[in-house]
């Protein structure tokens, strides 16, 4: 992982999403919508299945090794991969952070604002539960994708170099979607697992006092107002 000028961490973008990028924004640029995202979806959904095979592939080799400690952080980030945009480096990252404050014994609650498909929480929460039980995970989300953006996040017309836009209802994960993934697939104990759904300025005063201490506090709001 190589960090900015600002000593955070930061990945330089595969081969492949280098070039898919610039030619993604000329094919939204030219093409009606509905042609486009039916172009966009498959090769999305091709792009990322290579990245988990890609991924596998380590981490089975990582087990062949005998690098156990690697080999499991690895079988957690596979886990999820398929619920999360965030890329691997990233999760292994956010891995390592949740690992470290474990590790170190350092008290206080995980806390996600921004959870999506809950990818990245539930990667968190396995490393609470793994070895921690009384730590409480707080994932907080509208759980209805995005809003409209407002006039501050635009600039030159713009809203970020993304590959296609962020309509309202984007980065959708429901509360039922995340629910299934936390607690039926990841079998991650409901104890200790609060999920509050509603917009960030209308839930985070209210759950405050709640939370306690904040041990890892991640935050993914897209637009200026969250």
């Amino acid at each position: 992982m190589r960090l900015d000028k600002s000593g955070n961490p930061y990945e330089n973008p595969s081969l492949a999403r280098r070039i898919a990028t610039p030619i993604l924004r000329v094919l939204h640029a030219i093409l009606p919508s509905k042609m486009y995202d039916a172009l966009y979806q498959p090769a999305f959904n091709y792009y990322q299945s290579q990245l988990r095979n890609s991924y596998q592939r380590k981490m089975e080799a990582a087990r062949r090794s005998g690098d156990t400690a690697l080999a499991d952080k690895m079988e957690r980030v596979f886990r999820v991969m398929k619920y999360s945009l965030i890329s691997a480096p990233g999760l292994e990252h956010t891995h390592d952070l949740a690992q470290d404050l474990v590790d170190r014994g350092i008290s206080g609650a995980f806390v996600e604002c921004g959870v999506a498909q809950g990818g990245c929480a539930a990667l968190i929460a396995q490393v609470a539960q793994a070895e921690d039980q009384g730590r409480e995970c707080w994932f907080f989300d509208s759980y209805e994708g995005l809003p409209d953006p407002t006039d501050a996040d635009y600039e030159n017309g713009k809203t970020g170099h993304h590959i296609r836009p962020l309509p309202k209802g984007s980065c959708l994960g429901t509360y039922e979607q995340v629910s299934e993934l936390l607690f039926k697939e990841m079998q991650l104990s409901r104890a200790t697992i609060n999920l509050v759904k509603g917009w960030f300025q209308d839930t985070l005063p209210v759950e405050r006092m709640n939370m306690g201490p904040i041990a890892l506090l991640r935050v993914d709001g897209d637009w200026y107002e969250s």
